[in-house]
């Protein structure tokens, strides 16, 4: 089984404490997910009350539209997959009429619409099954005006923009990365030059979801191949021993 496959079914606990989460928008900000399985939307609702999250769901794309109309919520998620409209066609319409984030959830077999998403307008895309924590920090591109995931990172040759979901190296692009992969380069990017512990990127990325140890070792090995980083002596994305990884820009 594949490191990054889910099997469907929300973590029966949440290992954070709800105090710490960070929402920034007061009291009750809402949440209004899109989803076709039944099993998620509630499932995903009981975790995000216990950081204060209110998560007003709907199974179907035409649904999503109504209710993002009435109740202007501070982030509509929406699953790629949704019947009768489907997720990309709710994301560009909300677009036309809101200025609420929108969030894509891409499943296994949807990450070819990440791209066109991001390119769409897409605020962010997050992995479904969803995880609690990561979908109560999505709130912070409400706060922040959407303009927390969508801004450019630049570490000497190597780019990253969340707006087209491409990654360059000297100004060639890299092959397409998995979504996991391209919010694990992110996370690195974003904190260029400081350590960030195993700990902290399986909380922020996968959260109950890195099972296996050898998950996060496997997507940094993976990143490193496509940055062209020699897996035996990195010079880009570098090991601390028993701690975590850095990212060191590449030279010039």
């Amino acid at each position: 089984m594949d490191d990054d496959v889910d099997d469907g079914m929300l973590p029966a606990t949440d290992p954070e404490v709800p105090g710490q989460a960070r929402i920034p928008l007061g009291s009750n900000p809402v949440v209004l997910l899109a989803d076709a399985d039944e099993r998620i939307r509630q499932g995903l609702t009981a975790q995000l009350a216990k950081y204060q999250v209110s998560v007003v769901h709907c199974g179907d794309g035409a649904a999503a539209l109504l209710e993002a109309g009435l109740r202007k919520p501070d982030v509509l998620l929406v699953s790629a997959d949704l019947p009768v409209i489907d997720g990309a066609t709710v994301l560009r319409l909300v677009r036309r009429r809101l200025s609420i984030p929108v969030v894509l959830g891409v499943g296994p077999d949807d990450t070819a619409q990440v791209g066109p998403a991001l390119a769409a307008g897409a605020s962010a895309c997050v992995a479904r099954p969803y995880r609690p924590r990561e979908v109560a920090q999505l709130l912070s591109l409400a706060d922040r005006g959407n303009r927390g995931w969508d801004q450019p990172l630049v570490c000497g040759p190597l780019t990253l923009d969340p707006s087209t979901y491409e990654v360059r190296m000297h100004g060639v692009p890299t092959a397409r990365l998995p979504l996991r992969e391209f919010q694990l380069l992110h996370l690195l990017m974003l904190n260029a030059e400081k350590v960030i512990t195993r700990d902290r990127i399986r909380a922020e990325l996968w959260g109950e979801g890195a099972r296996r140890s050898n998950t996060i070792t496997v997507h940094i090995r993976r990143l490193r191949e496509r940055l062209g980083d020699d897996p035996h002596h990195p010079e880009i994305i570098q090991t601390v021993r028993g701690v975590g990884y850095r990212l060191v820009p590449p030279a010039s």
